[in-house]
């Protein structure tokens, strides 16, 4: 770390002033946050409404006796058909619950009503209550701008931190507000300058407070440009098993920028789907390539098409040359609809010819005004070599067949 002090890839600015203070102009900027993040496959309704009205005790129970600690998830950056990424939360909804590790859980309070994540000093002794965020890509992001708002009610002893890291180890150069008794509003920001270029980085709140004191969090920022591949295609990688595997749950728009996708406009991104909002039809096409000739393929697609949205269908197809579909199904929209995942395969080494490349396309057509929208909520592909496809079928041959 002492390399990036010696260069200054950060560069901190620290201000304390009204919430008012600061120009806002985030919003529509980058990947508007609609939905909360998908829940586990199996999750009661029961639990799944305790995630969204009562987050913290969400978390709570999901921890072993004892742990004052969650451990939080990478939320995935994509950027926007200009490049760029913005994550805003106001704390109208539990977005930290699902994203941030959260240190001191035990004096974390949420009050979506009013906006506010409140951090507060609880028990005999000083505590830290700290928000850590890992923001990842699968490509690197610059201009990297953070900001958080709130307010500090307490002494002078009392401290909101905030930070920032390329390694989640070390967070450097902190920007801080101390406390007053009437409550002391800050405006924190931070900016990277021109030496940042990572697919990854953490940036964490972090509060010091005495028994009875608070940090009210009103607003927390992440704004940074994207830098996507030159080439819009996947390269698929080998696992331990030999199988190539890729997976896009739709955490983010980077299929904007690994796939050609016309009419992109007209898709409305949110954490785990995107929606057709328009009358024109989506077509993505997606490249993938393999490091050796495939000898098996098999692609899973999660999607919906709305009931009684005549003419509205979703059509997933897999071609080896970018156009001629060598296997298609199709979704309509007609009567019950669909909602759930179509799976192509193409298991003859004969149809895949060696090939070392193939294409993924997807269409959502809309039905009439007014119907439910399509939506497009995942992406999985597994794919074996020839060599390997080969030997697992000889394997499956050669095994002991059961006496009739």
């Amino acid at each position: 770390m002492a390399d990036l002090r010696r260069v200054g890839v950060w560069s901190f600015l620290l201000c304390v002033a009204s919430l008012a203070a600061g120009a806002r102009g985030e919003e529509g900027n980058g990947e508007v946050r609609l939905a909360r993040a998908p829940m586990p496959a199996g999750i009661t309704e029961e639990a799944r409404a305790s995630r969204v009205s009562r987050p913290i005790e969400a978390l709570k129970s999901r921890l072993p006796a004892g742990v004052d600690r969650s451990p939080g998830q990478p939320v995935e950056m994509g950027g926007d058909r200009v490049l760029r990424y913005v994550y805003r939360d106001t704390f109208g909804e539990a977005w930290f619950a699902e994203d941030a590790a959260i240190e001191g859980l035990s004096c974390v309070r949420w009050d979506g009503a009013a906006r506010a994540l409140h951090l507060e000093g609880r028990g005999a002794q000083p505590r830290r209550v700290s928000l850590t965020y890992h923001f990842a890509a699968p490509y690197d992001a610059k201009e990297l701008v953070t900001e958080v708002q709130g307010v500090v009610q307490g002494g002078r002893a009392d401290c909101v931190e905030f930070t920032m890291s390329t390694d989640g180890k070390e967070f450097i150069h902190p920007a801080r507000a101390w406390g007053r008794a009437e409550g002391n509003a800050f405006h924190l920001m931070s900016a990277a300058s021109y030496q940042f270029d990572r697919p990854s980085f953490w940036i964490r709140i972090a509060a010091d407070l005495a028994p009875g004191s608070r940090v009210t969090l009103n607003e927390f920022v992440a704004n940074c440009r994207m830098k996507p591949p030159g080439r819009r295609e996947v390269t698929l990688s080998a696992d331990a098993e030999g199988r190539l595997a890729y997976r896009d749950a739709l955490a983010s728009s980077r299929l904007l920028h690994v796939a050609e996708v016309q009419n992109a406009e007209a898709l409305e991104w949110r954490r785990g789907a995107a929606r057709l909002t328009s009358q024109e039809p989506v077509v993505i096409r997606q490249r993938f390539v393999a490091p050796a000739p495939l000898g098996s393929l098999r692609v899973r697609v999660g999607h919906a098409v709305g009931p009684q949205a005549p003419g509205g269908s979703n059509t997933i197809a897999l071609s080896l040359d970018g156009e001629k579909p060598l296997v298609l199904r199709t979704a309509s929209g007609a009567d019950a609809g669909f909602n759930g995942v179509t799976e192509l395969r193409l298991e003859d080494a004969a149809a895949l010819a060696n090939a070392q490349q193939f294409y993924l396309h997807i269409t959502l057509a809309p039905g009439a005004q007014g119907a439910a929208p399509n939506v497009l909520s995942s992406i999985e592909v597994e794919a074996r070599p020839a060599e390997a496809a080969a030997a697992a079928t000889v394997a499956s041959t050669a095994a002991p067949q059961p006496r009739p």
